[in-house]
């Protein structure tokens, strides 16, 4: 599947338009607004070519499906809702800081941070 399709380009916008992390089924739900006869399977097929090709990452929340978002090449902060399970990505104030606690020898290559809490639609 190396050939761009409208799937593809469907599935890739609905990820970057969304501008939070998605589930799979978010995702494929948002696509298939775009294409009804959208299959999940199609669904899976394209985000995982899209995140071995680093256009879409994964996000990692504890105790759920992985999430995807667009990949802009930042570190994130990310607050999950504990009512709704909904991810969001937040600007993050320290970006292009660098940690002042890390240990001597040391490197970073990057973080992850996660805030959790209520969202403001719960």
């Amino acid at each position: 599947m190396k050939r761009k399709t409208p799937q593809g380009r469907v599935i890739l916008n609905s990820v970057r338009e969304a501008g939070r992390p998605l589930t799979p089924l978010e995702i494929h739900s948002l696509a298939s607004a775009k294409i009804p006869r959208l299959g999940i399977a199609t669904t899976y097929r394209h985000i995982k070519v899209l995140a071995e090709t680093e256009k879409i990452v994964a996000v990692d929340y504890p105790g759920q499906p992985p999430r995807y978002e667009w990949a802009d090449g930042r570190d994130k902060v990310h607050f999950a809702c504990r009512t709704c399970d909904k991810l969001f990505a937040l600007e993050d104030p320290t970006e292009n800081t660098p940690p002042s606690n890390v240990p001597k020898g040391f490197k970073v290559q990057g973080y992850e941070v996660m805030l959790y809490g209520t969202c403001p639609e719960c």
